[in-house]
Parts: structure tokens; sequence; C-alpha cells
């Protein structure tokens, strides 16, 4: 009986060492194969990452919420394309069975990672992979989830999952669930009828808000396929809704239909082509009255300002097709110019997601190169927020305390073990 648990305590020893030695040799195999791709802060965010892949498995909720941040973290400060690539079969099942999850918490913090997965990857089959798997589970939690931040997270990592990933029927389903969101009159009735609940101010903002993205995606042709009458009647509808979140997705809604449509009433009408229709020159109409409004109840005298502001370049668009210019100036001395309602919704997605480091992305992630004809300076690399550093810093300390932690345990194992001070039942 000795002897056996003699033999047994060293095949356990060999096995807590072999694992902390696989564990080291995997983590330096992805350092050398990324080293000549990456900056030594690249190489430290690479070492957190597949530390942090490995909360992911925890059975504690806050364990996975703190990995699920940290991966956000990391994919913000950093474009690490070569991870995701290596990981994304992981990533994408791992976060996904966290979205499942009841926490509200650890839901919404899936949801935005799993859009940082899609953005980091780009446009490919990585990206499409993600959209493809995720779109069941997304779609439920946004027409479904009893938690308002968990819907609003979903409906953003589902916008930005198909404007990046999906082809055109896969685009065109993403858009149908998010309309259904978006016309839900808030009754029992239209529960039903479109297999929703009942979406709160924020859902519905966000769903207008990630509907619009996939919209400015869409050619001339495919916008006057999605019968426009329909459409307006309810993005006008919407204009008049109680909460100005909700009255402002709609009005670029309106403006980027118009924009993408091709729809200019000023034009239309002096050149005697048929004029607008009632529908469009009531919606004008309206947004107008908004722009001008000095006074609505419940709102704060800074959302009077935004509202008018905004509602006067939205007006400008429907009248006359022209945008707001944009000017973005950024940190390494280029500047990106937005002068399309269709850039502008898109710069606004990225930005939500992307948060600190839209800057970083914008200089380096070849996704956001092309979708806004960006073509950055190479003489000057960004090195991110001295906050971001630190936490880089910070995740590198922990993971090489990891790393010893397991080689001290598996030498004290191998010690104990080979004393005979620990019995095997």
């Amino acid at each position: 009986m000795e002897c056996v648990k003699v033999r047994l305590s060293k095949r356990l020893s060999k096995k807590c060492k072999r694992h902390a030695e696989d564990k080291e040799n995997k983590l330096k195999q992805h350092h050398e194969c990324d080293t000549e791709h990456m900056d030594d802060d690249s190489s430290s965010t690479l070492l957190d990452l597949e530390a942090i892949l490995d909360c992911l498995y925890e059975k504690r909720s806050s364990t996975r919420e703190a990995g699920l941040k940290g991966m956000i973290d990391a994919l913000v400060a950093r474009v690490m394309t070569h991870f995701v690539e290596d990981k994304y079969e992981t990533l994408t099942h791992q976060i996904l069975s966290s979205i499942k999850r009841s926490s509200s918490t650890e839901a919404v913090l899936a949801g935005r990672a799993l859009a940082m997965v899609s953005i980091t990857a780009g446009a490919g089959k990585v990206a499409e992979h993600v959209f493809e798997a995720s779109f069941p589970h997304l779609s439920k939690i946004s027409k479904l989830g009893r938690d308002s931040a968990a819907r609003v997270s979903a409906i953003e990592a589902l916008g930005m999952l198909a404007f990046v990933g999906g082809v055109d029927l896969e685009e065109a389903s993403a858009m149908e669930v998010l309309w259904q969101i978006v016309i839900h009159k808030g009754s029992a009735h239209a529960d039903q009828t479109l297999g929703t609940s009942k979406p709160t101010p924020p859902v519905k903002a966000a769903a207008i808000t990630a509907w619009s993205l996939l919209l400015s995606t869409l050619s001339s042709k495919r916008v006057m396929a999605l019968q426009l009458p329909s459409v307006l009647g309810a993005l006008s509808c919407l204009l008049e809704d109680p909460d100005v979140g909700v009255r402002k997705a709609a009005g670029e809604a309106i403006a980027l239909l118009f924009e993408v449509g091709g729809i200019h009433l000023l034009e239309e009408q002096a050149l005697g082509e048929g004029g607008a229709t009632a529908m469009e020159l009531q919606v004008v109409d309206q947004m107008k009255a908004l722009a001008a409004s000095s006074s609505r109840k419940g709102q704060t005298k800074k959302e009077r300002s935004e509202q008018r502001s905004s509602f006067r370049d939205m007006v400008a668009t429907l009248q006359g097709g022209a945008c707001h210019e944009t000017c973005v100036k950024l940190k390494h001395g280029d500047s990106l110019k937005i002068s399309t309602w269709s850039q502008t919704v898109q710069l606004n997605a990225f930005r939500r997601l992307l948060g600190e480091g839209f800057q970083r992305h914008l200089q380096e992630n070849d996704l956001l190169h092309q979708v806004f004809n960006f073509a950055p300076s190479n003489s000057v690399v960004y090195k991110g927020t001295a906050k971001q550093q630190k936490h880089q810093n910070c995740m590198a300390s922990k993971m090489k305390t990891q790393l010893m932690n397991q080689r001290r345990c598996a030498l004290e194992a191998t010690r104990k073990f080979n004393d005979g001070s620990i019995e095997i039942c």
C-alpha cells in the first residue's frame, strides 16, 4: 500500500510540474511568435491576455467578470490581432457562456468583449465566424432579455458584429431583429406579434442606433427597397417620444435615410420633379420644431441645447443633403475629417465601444483605416495614455507573480510527495 502511495504521489508531482512548465512554454511560444510584430508593451499585454483567458473558465462569477474586464481593457489598449486570430474560437465560446449567464454585470461586460474581439479581428473569416456563432444568442437577449443594461450591451454587440462580419443576408437578419425592437409599441400584443419584450428607452435608443449603423452600409438601391413610407412613419412617431435619447437616435436614423437614399427635399422641389411626399414633409416639420424647441418637460438646459444643435444639423441634411463636417484631431498629429451622416454614425459606434482606445485603434487598426478611408502617419507610434500604461504594467507584474507561484507550488508538491508527508486516499 505504501509503494502505491509513493508511486501516485510522484506521478501527481510530475503532473503538477508539467502543468506549470506547459503553461510557461505556451506563454513563451506566443511571446516569441508575436515579438517581431509588437513592442515590449504589446508583448506584456499578450501575457496578460493568456492569464485573463484562464479566468473565463472559473466557476466564481466575480473572477469571470474580472477576466472580462481585463480582456476589454487589453483589447482596447492594444490592437492584438494575432492573439484574436489564434484564439477566436475559444474566446467566442467562453464569452458567449458569460453572456448566457444570469448576472447582469457579466452579461454587459461579455457583450462589449465580444464586440472588441470582432473589431480587433477586422473584416474577414474570423469576424464572420464570431458573428455566425453569436447571432442566435445576441438576438435572443436583445429581444427578450430581462435586464435593460444587458439588452443594451447585446444590441450594441449585435450591431457591431453584423457591421464587421455580416454578409448581406446576415446583416439583413440583424437589421430585422433590431427593427422589431424599434417598432415595439409597449403593449402585450406587440410582445406576441414581434416576439420581443417591452424595451426601456435606453434599449429602444440602442436598437435605433445599431439599426442605423447597419443602414449606413447599404446602397441607395437597397435603402429604397426598405418600404420607406412605413420606415419613415415609425421613425416619425419616435420623434415624439418622451425620452431625448430616443428622439435623437430617431432623428439620426432619418437623416441617414435621406442621405443614403439620395432624398433632397429642396432640390426636388426646385427641379419640379414631383416634390417630396407628405410623410417626408411631415418629418421635416417635426425635426424643425425639435431644432427650435426651447423647452421640454423633464429636460435640462444642457439637453435642450444639445437637442437643438443636433436637430439643426439633421434638418440641413434633409433639406439640402449637407452634413455638418466633423474634424477629429489625433494625438499623433493627423486628423480625421467626417462629412457624411454614414461616417458620423460609424464614428460614434466605434467611439462608444473603444473609449480611450479609439485613438490607438485609429492609428493601428486596419479595420478603422478601411471604414474611414484613413491613412495614418507611420512616423509616430502611439503609446497610449498614462493610465493604460500603468494598467498594462500592473497586469504584467501579476502575470509574472502567477508564474512564480506555479513554480513554487510544483517544487513544494515535489518535496512533500517525496518526503511522504501527503497521503492519497
